[in-house]
């Protein structure tokens, strides 16, 4: 009986993480670039390999439920036009690279960007991109193509100057990403490192001008597995007090 007060409680800690992460995804649906993040649930073994290797029986079932990882789905998210010059979109694979105060270099797929105090391009959070792009204070009529290159009239001039160029990183697997906040994340072990390429090119994303990633939360999805889950820790509440009372009981026998 005092299992089932430890599995009970496993299953009331792995579905309050549950309900949190569907709660950030809800809470996040109109966040640009937002991606949806999911739990990896696992049962608790009773047995080590070694255990069984040895031919030995367990003593009993299940020891309840863990939480294995939080998982990122990178699947792409619903394309918004805006009209603005520096809104841009990624249709397709590929992160925008950033450098934080510190140095740090972080990836993104969020596109709100704009041009910082000192002219750089810059996320939505103020990190600059990574190629360092800046802009003439008197450059117009800005166009920036599907391979990311970045065109404008400069002053006085006739014609179109290049201004820079986005870059894209790829990862052999992105849901091994770590997210840092923000709509940011740094490279892991299990993401392996980065591939810097140009837009629409071997693979990557095209760069939309004007338009945004919209977040990839499915709301209907999202709500369902809320409930489920929220009855799921009230039916493991129910699993605990069931368990409290019989040993309530069995404490107050008389013999």
């Amino acid at each position: 009986m005092i299992d089932a007060l430890y599995i009970a409680t496993s299953g009331l800690q792995s579905q309050q993480t549950q309900i949190d992460t569907l709660s950030n995804n809800i809470s996040n649906m109109q966040t640009p670039g937002y991606k949806a993040q999911r739990v990896a649930f696992g049962d608790v073994a009773v047995m080590s390999p070694e255990q069984v290797q040895a031919g030995l029986t367990p003593e009993r079932s299940g020891a309840g439920a863990e939480i294995l990882s939080t998982q990122t789905l990178f699947a792409q998210g619903q394309m918004m036009q805006t009209g603005k010059t520096w809104d841009i979109a990624i249709q397709g694979s590929g992160f925008l690279e950033v450098v934080d105060t510190a140095g740090n270099h972080l990836y993104t797929r969020a596109g709100q960007l704009h041009v910082d105090s000192e002219g750089y391009l810059a996320a939505p959070d103020g990190n600059r991109l990574a190629q360092n792009i800046q802009i003439p204070p008197d450059a117009t009529q800005i166009q920036i193509g599907h391979d990311g290159q970045i065109y404008a009239v400069v002053g006085n001039s006739p014609t179109q100057t290049l201004l820079g160029t986005f870059e894209l990183s790829s990862f052999p697997s992105p849901e091994g990403l770590q997210s840092v906040g923000s709509n940011n994340y740094v490279p892991t072990q299990a993401s392996g490192d980065p591939t810097v390429g140009k837009p629409n090119d071997n693979g990557n994303g095209a760069i939309v001008q004007g338009s945004l990633e919209g977040s990839n939360v499915d709301m209907i999805s999202e709500m369902s597995t809320l409930v489920i889950a929220q009855r799921a820790y009230q039916l493991n509440a129910r699993v605990l007090q069931a368990s409290d009372q019989i040993l309530d009981t069995i404490n107050n026998l008389r013999q």
